[in-house]
């Protein structure tokens, strides 16, 4: 079973993978990126990635929304003409790694979270704090 997970973003704001790393590494999160590229934008598929110590990642698809997101938009977007859509399969650590690290790249991008459980848009500080949730539920 995968699991996709939305972000609405701000394409001029979409920062480069180190700074990515940077505010991964101030949000204390754990998560290590692999540098693939430096321009997100040019990157399609998986993302591999450390998570605390071990190996992980998980699938990366960017792009407009009209390209990249096949159901009816959330009203709220305000704007946001791109998503991010961070894709796991059956694998708890790798959703875990992709909602902490999507959501610390949706602060840096003026973005906004998707939850398909109520259907209503999450701020990136909620959804990190809701990713911080399901992490601390997994270790315990």
């Amino acid at each position: 079973m995968s699991v996709d997970s939305y972000f609405f973003v701000r394409d001029a704001q979409m920062p480069s993978i180190a700074q990515w790393q940077v505010a991964l590494d101030r949000a204390g999160v754990g998560i290590v990126l692999e540098v693939v590229v430096d321009d997100l934008r040019q990157h399609t598929g998986y993302l591999p990635a450390t998570y605390r110590g071990q190996p992980s990642g998980f699938e990366w698809y960017f792009g407009p929304l009209a390209e990249n997101f096949g159901g009816d938009l959330p009203n709220g977007l305000a704007g946001r003409e791109h998503v991010v859509n961070c894709v796991t399969f059956s694998d708890m650590q790798e959703l875990i790694c992709g909602l902490l690290a999507c959501s610390v790249l949706s602060q840096l991008a003026d973005g906004v979270y998707l939850n398909e459980d109520t259907g209503q848009l999450m701020s990136a500080d909620a959804a990190l704090e809701m990713a911080r949730e399901l992490d601390s539920t997994v270790k315990d």
